[in-house]
């Protein structure tokens, strides 16, 4: 294929990627937490959005359905287990996060098995232009950069146009000095939690719509992600959008550059980008300093 048509490619991927880095490094840069556990939240959005498709509903109502169903989950998962020990530290969360990650994973496989699960939205619509070469793209393609585009402006308003967007950045700078002044840090940590799940699941449905769903599928997501989210500068909203796009249009053009039998070295490529980068610029691409939202 042409490098225009593996770089359309590239930024699909690195759309969802984008939407799951997000609230990844939102959860890093506000709650100061490696959530290895973070990428079973692709995979609840993805079988609720399974399950909600063999129920009939369309995929745009799936799509809300499965982002609200997963932040729900995923609160109540933190209550459960990362809220009664986040005073001790950031090793004992980052261990109960590994064992967080094992128990949901383990749990759908229980429940779902490990067949691969397809969300069928109907055949999309294909769309096909000469350029350098002939090139496609289809609604698919579309939904997951629109999805995108549309995540990354409510972020942007709700950090910069909203109460809780303000509080939340004067929790970061000082979370002491916020408490004294008012700021319900409980609450601005709830709503953190539900954006960063949310994100996590809406990823995981559009995922499933590009390719399947499967009990080892956000698993699988999670060192893209969190290199996508340190790329840009790790605690970074706007940072992560930028490294997911480096990373997912090089994953790309490596598989296209690549002879067929070294096609699954296109992860590897963006990993070698990622430590290039961040040896010449340890704060990421954006230069920002690595705890900045």
């Amino acid at each position: 294929m042409s490098l225009v048509q593996q770089t359309i490619f590239g930024l699909v991927t690195g759309s969802y990627i984008a939407i799951a880095a997000i609230g990844f490094t939102l959860v890093y840069g506000l709650i100061n937490m490696l959530n290895i556990a973070y990428g079973e939240y692709l995979t609840i959005g993805a079988y609720v959005g399974f399950v909600s498709m063999e129920l009939g509903l369309p995929l745009l109502v799936v799509l809300p359905v499965a982002t609200l169903a997963t932040a729900v989950v995923g609160l109540g998962l933190t209550k459960a287990f990362f809220r009664p020990i986040v005073e001790k530290g950031p090793i004992p969360l980052l261990i109960t996060s590994v064992g967080v990650g094992i128990m949901v994973r383990n749990g759908i496989r229980l429940l779902a098995d490990n067949d691969l699960r397809y969300l069928n939205a109907g055949p999309p619509m294909v769309f096909r232009f000469d350029v350098l070469g002939e090139v496609f793209f289809n609604t698919a393609h579309l939904l997951v950069v629109g999805m995108a585009l549309t995540s990354f402006a409510t972020v942007h308003l709700l950090l910069t146009r909203t109460t809780v967007g303000v509080a939340m950045r004067a929790m970061k700078d000082n979370e002491n000095l916020a408490r004294i002044n008012g700021v319900d840090v409980f609450r601005v940590r709830n709503v953190v939690w539900l954006l960063a799940c949310g994100l996590g699941g809406l990823a995981g449905v559009l995922i499933g719509v590009q390719t399947a769903a499967s009990p080892l599928m956000g698993f699988q997501q999670l060192l893209v992600i969190l290199a996508a989210a340190t790329l840009g500068g790790a605690g970074s909203a706007y940072g992560a959008i930028v490294g997911a796009y480096v990373l997912g249009i090089t994953m790309e053009l490596s598989i296209g550059l690549l002879p067929a039998w070294a096609a699954q070295l296109g992860t590897t490529m963006a990993f070698v980008i990622l430590i290039g980068v961040l040896l010449i610029r340890p704060g990421g691409v954006t230069g920002q300093e690595v705890t900045k939202v």
